[in-house]
C-alpha cells in the first residue's frame, strides 16, 4: 500500500509544481477610475495613476494631487476532478495605490512630475480537488497568495501644444507563496493505513527589478481635450527570484500517516533553496478616447504582451523550473479593455462603466514529455470582465472613487485525471484623492 501512495503523490505533485510562472500576466487593475472604465485609461491617463497606464497623461494634471486606493478581492472556485466536485474560496483585503503628482510651473505647456507605490500583478490563486483514486478518498488543495508591485518616479512634458511625452522609472519586487496539500483517506478500511497527508510549500521572492514605462500623448484641443490618442512601451523586467521549498522526502513521497489504531508516522522533509532569473518581454499599449457628448467619454485601448518570449536564465540546481518551454507552453495575447464615463449635469458626480478581456496566457501542456502525452489546456471560457464604478467631488478637493470588478473563465485539463476548473473572481475598489 505505501508503494501506492508513494506514487500517487509523486504524480500530482509533479503536476503541481508544472505550474504556469505567476509572474507572467496575472494582471490585477491598476486605480479606481481607470478600472472603473473596464482599464480603457491608456487614451485618458489624466489622474496620478498614469504611471502605469501611461505617463505622458500625467501632462494634463493642472493640480497637486494624491492619490491611495485599497481593494477587496475574492475568489470562489469550483472544480471537477473526473465529475467529483471541489470548491475553494480564497478572499484578501489589501493596499493598491499611493500616488503624489505636481505639475511645475512653466512659461509654457505643462511640465509634471510624480511618484507613486502600486500594485501591479495579483498572485491569488486556489484550487481544491476531491475524487477517489485507487479506493482512497483524495481531497487535495493547491493555493497562492502574494503580488507584485511597483515603487516609481514619472516625468511628463508638452513637446507641442497637442503632443505630451512622459516616462515611469521604477523597481518591481514582491513575493509569491504557495500551498499544497495532498490529503487520502481509506473510508472503507481497506488498508491498516487510515489516512495519507503529505505538504508543500513554495516561496518564490522577487527581488528589485528594473522596470520602465515610455508614453506619448496626441490630445485636441490641448486644454479639455474632446479627443485623445495615446501608446506605451513597457520594458521586460529581469527579476533575479530566490526560492525556498519545503516538501516530502522524495524516499517516503508523503509527511504524515495514521493508522487504524491511532499510530501516527511522521516523515522529514526535503529543503531546498536557491535562484534563478526570469526575464519578461515589452509589452505594447494603445487606446483612444473622445467626448461624444458634454460630459459622456468613451474609452478603448489593447495591450500586447508576447509571453511566449520569456527566458529562464540562471537554471536553478534542483531543476524546479528545468521542463518549461515558454514558446510551447505559453501564448502570446492582447488584452482588449472598454469604458464609459458619464459627468451627471450639476452634479459632482462620475457614473462609470467598462468590460475588458484577459486572455490567459498558459495553455500547457504541463508535461512536455511525450511519453505522458499530456495534451495542452483547454480554455473552455476565456477571462472577461464587467466593471461599474462612481467617483464624487466633495467641496471641489476632495475625491472620492469606488469600483467593483467581475469576471470569470473556465478551463479543462488532464493531469491524472479531468480537471474542470470554473473560476468567479470578484474586486472592490475604493480610493480617496485630495487636489490642493
Amino acid at each position: 500500500m505505501r508503494i501506492l501512495v508513494i506514487a500517487l503523490l509523486c504524480l500530482c505533485a509533479s503536476g503541481v509544481r508544472a505550474q504556469e510562472e505567476r509572474a507572467i500576466d496575472n494582471f490585477s487593475g491598476v486605480g479606481v477610475r481607470a478600472m472603473a472604465m473596464g482599464g480603457a485609461f491608456a487614451g485618458v491617463a489624466d489622474d496620478v495613476t498614469a504611471m502605469y497606464w501611461n505617463p505622458a497623461g500625467l501632462a494634463q494634471i493642472t493640480d497637486r494631487e494624491v492619490r491611495v486606493s485599497f481593494l477587496r478581492t475574492s475568489r470562489d472556485t469550483e472544480s471537477k476532478l473526473d465529475g467529483t466536485l471541489g470548491r475553494s474560496e480564497l478572499i484578501n483585503t489589501r493596499f493598491g495605490t499611493l500616488g503624489f503628482a505636481y505639475p511645475y510651473p512653466v512659461y509654457r505647456g505643462s511640465l509634471v512630475l510624480a511618484a507613486g507605490f502600486t500594485r501591479i500583478k495579483d498572485f491569488d490563486w486556489s484550487l481544491r480537488l476531491k475524487g477517489m483514486d485507487q479506493g482512497l478518498e483524495a481531497d487535495h488543495l493547491f493555493q497562492h497568495e502574494g503580488e507584485l508591485a511597483l515603487a516609481g518616479v514619472a516625468v511628463a512634458v508638452d513637446v507641442s501644444p497637442a503632443i505630451s511625452l512622459g516616462a515611469t522609472i521604477g523597481m518591481v519586487s514582491g513575493e509569491d507563496q504557495s500551498f499544497n496539500e495532498f490529503n487520502w483517506t481509506d473510508q472503507q478500511d481497506q488498508y491498516l493505513e487510515r489516512r495519507f497527508l503529505a505538504r508543500e510549500t513554495f516561496t518564490d521572492e522577487y527581488e528589485r527589478a528594473l522596470y520602465s514605462v515610455l508614453g506619448v500623448m496626441i490630445r485636441a484641443p490641448r486644454d479639455s481635450p474632446r479627443y485623445r490618442l495615446g501608446a506605451t512601451i513597457t520594458t521586460g523586467a529581469a527579476s533575479k527570484i530566490r526560492y525556498d521549498f519545503r516538501g516530502p522526502a522524495s524516499e517516503t513521497g508523503y509527511g504524515l500517516v495514521e493508522y487504524d489504531d491511532g499510530v501516527i508516522e511522521e516523515f522529514p522533509d526535503d529543503h531546498f533553496r536557491g535562484t534563478y532569473e526570469l526575464v519578461l518581454p515589452f509589452e505594447f499599449g494603445v487606446g483612444a478616447s473622445a467626448e461624444a457628448l458634454p460630459g459622456l467619454t468613451l474609452a478603448g485601448s489593447l495591450h500586447f504582451a508576447e509571453w511566449s518570449q520569456s527566458e529562464y536564465k540562471l537554471k536553478d540546481d534542483d531543476q524546479f523550473r528545468a521542463g518549461t518551454s515558454f514558446e510551447t507552453q505559453y501564448r502570446d495575447v492582447i488584452r482588449y479593455h472598454l469604458g464609459v464615463e458619464y459627468q451627471v449635469p450639476t452634479v459632482a458626480l462620475d457614473l462609470r462603466a467598462g468590460f475588458y478581456t484577459d486572455p490567459i496566457p498558459f495553455v500547457g501542456p504541463r508535461d512536455l514529455d511525450p511519453v505522458a502525452a499530456y495534451p495542452p489546456i483547454r480554455i473552455s471560457s476565456d477571462r472577461r470582465f464587467i466593471t461599474l464604478g462612481a467617483g464624487l467631488l466633495l467641496d471641489g478637493v476632495v475625491q472620492v472613487d469606488m469600483a467593483w470588478v467581475g469576471g470569470a473563465f473556465t478551463q479543462v485539463e488532464k493531469v491524472e485525471g479531468t480537471i474542470e476548473e470554473n473560476h468567479d473572481i470578484k474586486r472592490f475598489v475604493l480610493g480617496l484623492g485630495y487636489r490642493f
